[in-house]
């Protein structure tokens, strides 16, 4: 029995898959509107019905006590995190988003007091 060796450098090169892409921001709307009427949502680049994937690959940035899941096209390979919160994960969101606005604030308030 003879094994085959493959050369490395004589090799045809494999393909390499095409990562996964979020929808850009108006086809990423177009989905939710297509969610809340009801309907069966389809890719909005080329109308291939969404499957459902039960986690998402942005679950290291949802806040705590927040799930989701990811509505994705195959054939385009763009996929749109539909988020579920909790009350908890909306109060910490809230909280995330005020301390930035007070740390906005004081960066731009020192600023001016220098000047005046």
């Amino acid at each position: 029995m003879t094994a085959t060796h493959v050369n490395p450098r004589t090799a045809a090169p494999r393909r390499a898959r095409a990562a996964w892409r979020s929808f850009e921001p108006r086809d990423g709307r177009e989905v939710d509107l297509q969610l809340r009427e009801g309907s069966d949502p389809c890719c909005p680049c080329c109308g291939e019905l969404l499957e459902a994937r039960p986690h998402t690959r942005m679950a290291r940035y949802l806040p705590l006590d927040a799930s989701g899941y990811d509505l994705e096209c195959r054939g385009c390979r763009r996929f749109r995190c539909v988020v579920r919160h909790t009350v908890r994960s909306l109060r910490l969101l809230r909280m995330r988003r005020l301390a930035a606005a007070v740390r906005a604030m004081g960066e731009t308030g020192g600023a001016v007091r220098a000047t005046a």
